[in-house]
């Protein structure tokens, strides 16, 4: 087993070849503007987007990925980071707690395989195993996040003694009798073109 995890590696390393031409989406982006760059990542993936399985976008079929129980853990967690590897190529990023173990991430990224998804040009998409249910939390032992959302809403709770926040928005804009105060106070005259100063925003 170990040479067939050996000639497996160097498959996942030659299958980073096979990354995609752009889509044409991309050709006047900025990608150093983190905010452009997660706006189009948004809609190459759900407006152009084609979902295919991960064993076409990478290159590698699922059947090669031997069943957990026929691999050390030595084995399951060497592949798990070469995997990780391949996937984030792809712009896969998948979302385990960071003190998860290598080796038992293993069955999630084999699993993953059996996925259709959009594969983009660039960006991240992230990929999650967790539902935030804690009484069937996949990773029970190594997560906090569902005991960190109900610490945060209580607190948030206890910050608005229970009650929502009704917002008029209303009440964020002047009354009739201010804006007539602020026009008497800054006339216009309309027979005069118009400068900056003169504008009232």
């Amino acid at each position: 087993m170990q040479r067939y995890i050996e000639q497996l590696i160097e498959d996942l390393h030659r299958a980073t070849w096979n990354i995609k031409k752009p889509h044409e989406i991309w050709e006047d982006v900025d990608l150093d503007n983190e905010a452009e760059l997660e706006d189009i990542s948004y809609v190459e993936e759900y407006v152009y987007g084609t979902h295919k399985k991960i064993s076409d976008i990478t290159g590698i079929e699922r059947k090669l990925l031997p069943i957990p129980k026929k691999l050390t853990i030595e084995q399951r967690a060497l592949l798990s980071v070469e995997l990780e590897k391949l996937l984030q190529v792809f712009n896969f990023y998948l979302d385990f707690p960071e003190t998860y173990p290598d080796e038992m991430r293993y069955r999630f990224i084999r699993d993953f395989w059996k996925e259709k998804r959009v594969a983009l040009s660039f960006g991240e998409s992230h990929i999650e195993f967790c539902d935030y249910d804690e009484k069937h939390c996949p990773f029970d032992g190594y997560c906090t996040t569902c005991k960190e959302i109900q610490a945060d809403m209580e607190h948030d709770n206890q910050f608005n003694n229970g009650h929502e926040f009704d917002i008029d928005v209303r009440d964020l804009l002047p009354r009739p009798d201010e804006e007539e105060q602020w026009f008497r106070n800054n006339r216009i005259d309309i027979d005069e073109p118009f400068e900056d100063e003169q504008l009232p925003f």
